[in-house]
């Protein structure tokens, strides 16, 4: 029982980092775009976004693969 706790702690902790991280990136993405719109970026710098729409997909996929598995350690009571 202690280690399917300890477990879901660290889950939770997994699924904050994450949800920080894709806050960060987001951020990142709306500045991409506004530098662009401002022609502070020009096309040949897309790869930048490329990459950050990248890292938002994956911890996308992650925080769902991490809630699901939360969801399954949860105690029955």
């Amino acid at each position: 029982m202690e280690k399917q706790s300890s477990e879901i702690e660290v889950l939770q902790g997994l699924l904050e980092s994450k949800s920080k991280y894709r806050k960060i990136i987001q951020a990142a993405i709306a500045k991409w775009v506004k530098d662009f719109q401002d022609g502070v970026i020009e096309l040949k710098t897309a790869d930048d976004l490329k990459t950050l729409i990248q890292l938002d997909i994956e911890l996308q996929k992650g925080i769902r693969l991490d809630k699901r598995l939360q969801s399954r350690k949860k105690p029955r009571g």
